[in-house]
């Protein structure tokens, strides 16, 4: 089970990501971090979807890790994750403060927005979110 991609440089990066979703199709519950006194991200694991619920999109921006990628590059690493995600079953669905905003992998059923990703696998629930998310997430980016 899993994907194997063709290309051999991808192949660490394959496997620890079907060993990652071996592990989450066997897991079931709700993890909530907060930091300062207020809820910052929620992960819950419900069968074969996973809920990321982004409440403060400072959690981001508190990595060393300096990760420019561009728009194009972010969508092909958003696709090659969707990809994964359906060829396993699985669907991730990205909220923002509780509101629906993408769903990615096998329950995904895009339509106007498969135009802009050219995937069957990325739907966006709302624009709206969508483009609040981005806010948050550049407005963190650009203070770390």
């Amino acid at each position: 089970m899993g994907i194997n991609p063709n290309n051999s440089n991808s192949d660490a990066i394959t496997g620890t990501a079907n060993h990652l979703i071996d592990i989450l199709k066997g897991m079931r519950g709700k993890v909530g971090i907060t930091y300062r006194e207020g809820p910052i991200l929620s992960i819950s694991l419900e069968g074969n979807k996973i809920f990321l619920d982004v409440s403060d999109a400072s959690v981001f921006g508190m990595s060393d890790n300096n990760n420019n990628l561009g728009f194009f590059d972010s969508l092909k690493a958003t696709k090659t994750l969707a990809e994964i995600l359906d060829a396993e079953g699985l669907t991730l669905s990205i909220l923002r403060k509780g509101k629906e905003a993408l769903t990615i992998g096998k329950e995904a059923t895009p339509k106007v927005s498969t135009i802009l990703t050219r995937s069957d696998d990325i739907q966006v629930d709302s624009v709206k979110e969508v483009a609040k998310l981005g806010r948050d997430l550049k407005k963190h980016k650009n203070k770390a």
